[in-house]
This record gives structure tokens, sequence and C-alpha cells, in this order.
């Protein structure tokens, strides 16, 4: 089973430093980012196939199609089950958290920014276990 990591936020600089971060924490060699999340569900789908997951780093505050949204869409396409979904976000807000266990390929709720720490505690999550060992 093969992995593919993929960041979707609108801000280049933050995709730009969880790229750099990713690969330092060992995470990731080569981490695909989108700033648009239309564009990110288009990658999924053409990439998908039955041997491929991917790791989403979501943020939730984007203009086009913001994190709620691509979780929902991510549903109805029927791509969940190929995915494993962090929501990274700023907000503290507890409601988000909640909102987002709601989510089947939600597994995590991460707050920005974004360490090497906290990336190297992800890999120790049950799910993601196969992929990093």
């Amino acid at each position: 089973m093969n992995v593919e990591v993929l960041n979707v936020d609108d801000d280049k600089m933050v995709l730009f430093i969880h790229q750099k971060m990713m690969v330092n924490a060992q995470f990731c060699d080569s981490p695909k980012s989108f700033e648009d999340g239309y564009e990110s569900l288009a990658y999924i789908e053409k990439e998908k196939n039955n041997n491929k997951h991917f790791i989403i780093f979501l943020d939730v505050n984007m203009p086009k199609l913001d994190g709620w949204a691509f979780l929902e869409l991510l549903g109805n396409k029927g791509l969940s089950s190929y995915c494993y979904v962090f929501v990274i976000t700023s907000s503290i807000d507890h409601t988000d958290q909640d909102k987002a266990e709601t989510y089947p390929a939600v597994i995590g709720f991460v707050e920005k920014p974004l360490s090497i720490e906290k990336l190297k505690n992800l890999k120790t999550i049950e799910k993601l276990k196969p992929f990093f060992n």
C-alpha cells in the first residue's frame, strides 16, 4: 500500500513551510501542495486506486472551497475511504474540532503552526502506522 501526502491551504507561505517541515521530520519526501480544494479533489479522483491512499492536511478557512465543503464533497464523491484527513487550522474554537470529528475521513485535528514534533507524533497514530513502518 502506498501513500501520498497532500497539503491543502490557500496561503502559499504556509504550504512552503509545511512542505519543508514534512521533509525535515521525515514524514514525507515530496508532499504535494494545493491552494484550492477543487484542484486537490480532482487530483485525488484522478490518482486514486485500491493500493493508494492520501494523507491530507486540510485548512478549514479557504476562499473558493472551505475545508467543510471539501469534506462534504470528498464523501459525496466516494473518496473518503482513500483518505486520512487532518483538519489544520489556527482556530481555537472547539466547535470546529467537534465538527471535524463528524466526517469519516478525518482522523485528527491539528492547530497551526504545524511543527516537526507534531508531525513525528502524527506518525504514531494507529491508522497511519502501516505507512511509516
